[in-house]
């Protein structure tokens, strides 16, 4: 899910509108309170970030905001968004573990290539940081081995260090035949 967050409201429509066009699932917030609340809630992979939900240019706001999200979201990419955009701030923020920075007004084409790379990157980085169960673990060297053995079981369970009546019996453990 893509968590957008934006002080103005027609920001937060038009980033929707061409989200939903493109098939994301998305949420849409203004406030600081809301942005964090909803980081809290599992299944954020990606946060638009406006650098500023005030009057404020400085895009202090958003650097703050930023490194809580990174706290509480840490596996989230965060692409920054500002229509005061200066090279500074991005760089800022990409130190305190943004992934991009849009400024607006923004090109459609441009910032869905944008999001769409986090969102890989993102998901690469979680399918990597999955760890395989025990049993998973234990099914694909029995399988592995017994490949190198062409099937003899008794080869097979010399390459795991097992017998054969324990090969066998973890065999009909993980259904293999």
């Amino acid at each position: 899910m893509i968590l957008i967050v934006d002080d103005d409201r027609a920001i937060r429509l038009s980033i929707g509108l061409m989200l939903r066009q493109a098939g994301y699932d998305y949420d849409a917030v203004g406030t600081e309170a809301d942005a964090l609340a909803a980081v809290r809630k599992p299944g954020v992979e990606l946060v638009i970030l406006d650098m500023n939900l005030t009057c404020s240019t400085t895009g202090r706001q958003g650097i703050d905001l930023l490194r809580k999200i990174r706290i509480l979201a840490p596996k989230a990419a965060v692409i920054l968004l500002s229509a005061w955009g200066t090279v500074p701030l991005a760089v800022e923020g990409m130190s305190h573990g943004a992934v991009d920075f849009v400024t607006k007004p923004w090109a459609n084409r441009e910032f869905m290539a944008k999001i769409r790379k986090a969102l890989a990157d993102a998901r690469s980085a979680a399918a990597a940081d999955t760890v395989d169960t025990l049993d998973n673990t234990e099914r694909q060297t029995i399988v592995k081995a017994l490949r190198q053995a062409d099937g003899n079981l008794s080869a097979a369970a010399q390459l795991l260090g097992i017998t054969r009546q324990s090969l066998y019996r973890r065999m009909e453990k993980f259904g293999i035949k």
